[in-house]
């Protein structure tokens, strides 16, 4: 026989058949007393979101999460609030159906200082939730209006929010192109100093100014970690690869094709396009039929109000190509400054766009002559000394030389000679000369050069500075000028020869030449060259020789 435990439960009769009130409530003492019903406190912020979360119900199977959101953006637009909480707010793709009562206070607080131009720190998810509404126009008179507002947004938050950073540039210009708008993209660009963002767009734009760092964005080698860069070189390098830019240009056209070709490999067939991807976006308003041109390669069309678009399809080796320009435009000038640390460009083999040149056992090696010619052409023209003639100051010259030609008077040598030339034109090392001789007359022996003449006086000019340079000049000097004007010649032997280093014989032709015709004449790297605006002055005096 199965035992089942069990309770017995006495209950006491009471005296009286028909037992009072308070005598069965003896048993509910516990219970407390029952309330009145308060009438509910009615809150006008919850109402209103009750009112927002009913638009979800309407056609609950037909819409989608876009539309829904643009539905209830439209009917919240004009609210406004001013809760003290913050809640903290994460959520991927925010929308206001998923948010609860705290979130959706916390972000319509926020985004009532933002409109009154108070832009404060907040979550992620908030930022989004308000570029959703601008991109579909809610709180905006205009599209220039939104667009001046994401602008806002950007430029105070941005830098903090790197998600921010990652999207807002790509819809900026879905924006410019599904809105009409007063400025072409490429202005607002370039107003807003954005071409970082949209380098593919901008790279064959020929108003784009820092072409190298558009450039480098899409490079495989990032020039602005480089050392050269980094010691103070970086104007220096940009100017330098716009020289390079454009002589690739010419370079591609002489063989018959571009340099976007080098890059391009073609363009896609008009295709489906769809504005502001990666965003909560179902804008009603109608677009009129047009086409937008970003750049040859980069079409957009409105038909009807869908969206087509032609884009370009880039080389995948389109990073190491950019990499290896940039990359031996920076090591040829670091060769023409005398760099201390040397820089090796290499290309990997079988780089895909080198196929558009012709003559491919030639194209690479070609190509390095350009651009080592163009880094070489654009320092020498950075460096290129210009002596200018201030003609309103010959007045004033030529009265300090009568003031001083008393002192300036000697006779020449040659008698006879100094009878011809008349005037004799010093420079500042003769004028020392003369004084030094003049000092000696004073306490030894009278010099025959300071003797009182008769001949004409020699007046202190540079008109004729030339001439007095081949005076000034010694037999090793000017045969070391000569064959400077040849080609290949090989001065530094010729010196060694003379018992002179190569260094020495260029220092002391330049420092005569500075004093007679107020610049240098060679320049001195591992070869002395002649400054080519010099050549036919020289030629000349050669010829004197």
């Amino acid at each position: 026989m199965d035992y089942t435990p069990f309770a017995e439960i006495e209950i006491e009769s009471s005296n009286s058949r028909n037992a009072d009130g308070s005598e069965a409530l003896r048993f509910f003492s516990s219970v407390a007393p029952p309330q009145p019903i308060k009438p509910r406190i009615i809150d006008p912020v919850r109402e209103k979101f009750y009112e927002m979360r009913k638009l979800a119900s309407v056609r609950p199977f037909a819409r989608n999460s876009s539309e829904l959101f643009y539905r209830q953006a439209k009917f919240m637009e004009d609210f406004r609030d001013d809760y003290d909480g913050n809640a903290k707010f994460n959520m991927y793709y925010p929308c206001y159906q998923n948010m609860g009562y705290e979130y959706l206070r916390t972000y319509f607080t926020w985004r009532t200082k933002v409109r009154d131009g108070d832009i404060q720190p907040t979550s992620l998810s908030y930022i989004y939730l308000y570029i959703y509404e601008l991109l579909s126009g809610i709180g905006t008179c205009d599209p220039a209006d939104g667009l001046k507002k994401l602008l806002a947004l950007w430029n105070d938050v941005s830098f903090k929010k790197p998600g921010v950073e990652k999207y807002l540039p790509k819809w900026l210009k879905d924006y410019h192109i599904f809105y009409i708008l007063p400025d072409s993209f490429s202005d607002f660009v370039e107003k807003n100093n954005m071409q970082k963002y949209f380098s593919l767009s901008l790279l064959f734009d020929e108003s784009a100014e820092n072409k190298l760092e558009i450039w480098n964005s899409i490079s495989g080698y990032d020039v602005t970690n480089s050392k050269f860069y980094k010691d103070g070189n970086e104007q220096l390098l940009n100017d330098c690869f716009s020289a390079v830019y454009h002589a690739v240009q010419g370079f591609c056209i002489k063989r018959n094709t571009r340099l976007e070709d080098l890059l391009v490999y073609s363009v896609s067939r008009r295709s489906p396009w769809q504005p502001f991807k990666q965003a909560l976006f179902d804008s009603r308003i109608k677009q009129p039929d047009r086409e937008i041109k970003i750049n040859e390669f980069e079409r957009y069309y409105c038909k009807n109000g869908q969206w087509t678009a032609n884009l370009p399809v880039y080389y995948s080796s389109q990073k190491d190509f950019v990499g290896y320009i940039i990359k031996k435009t920076e090591a040829c000038l670091r060769n023409s400054t005398g760099y201390k640390y040397k820089l090796v460009a290499e290309m990997k083999s079988g780089s895909k766009p080198f196929r558009e040149l012709q003559r491919p056992a030639a194209k690479r090696a070609e190509l390095d002559k350009v651009i080592e010619k163009a880094v070489t052409d654009f320092y020498n023209e950075q460096n290129r000394t210009v002596v200018t003639v201030d003609y309103t100051n010959l007045a004033r010259i030529r009265e300090e030389a009568l003031e001083t030609q008393g002192s300036l008077i000697v006779e020449d040598d040659l008698g006879a000679n100094l009878q011809d030339r008349g005037t004799v034109h010093l420079s500042c090392s003769d004028i020392k000369q003369y004084e030094n001789a003049e000092l000696r007359n004073k306490t030894d022996e009278p010099s025959p050069c300071l003797a009182a003449p008769e001949s004409p006086p020699l007046t202190l000019s540079f008109a004729d500075g030339w001439k007095a340079l081949k005076n000034a000049l010694t037999d090793v000097e000017r045969q070391a000028l000569s064959l400077a004007l040849q080609e290949n010649a090989d001065i530094k032997t010729f010196a060694t020869n003379n018992g002179l280093m190569l260094e020495v014989l260029a220092d002391s032709i330049n420092e005569k030449a500075t004093d007679f015709i107020g610049d240098s004449l060679l320049e001195i790297d591992d070869v002395v060259v002649l400054y080519d605006e010099y050549r036919v002055n020289v030629e000349a005096l050669c010829k004197i020789l």
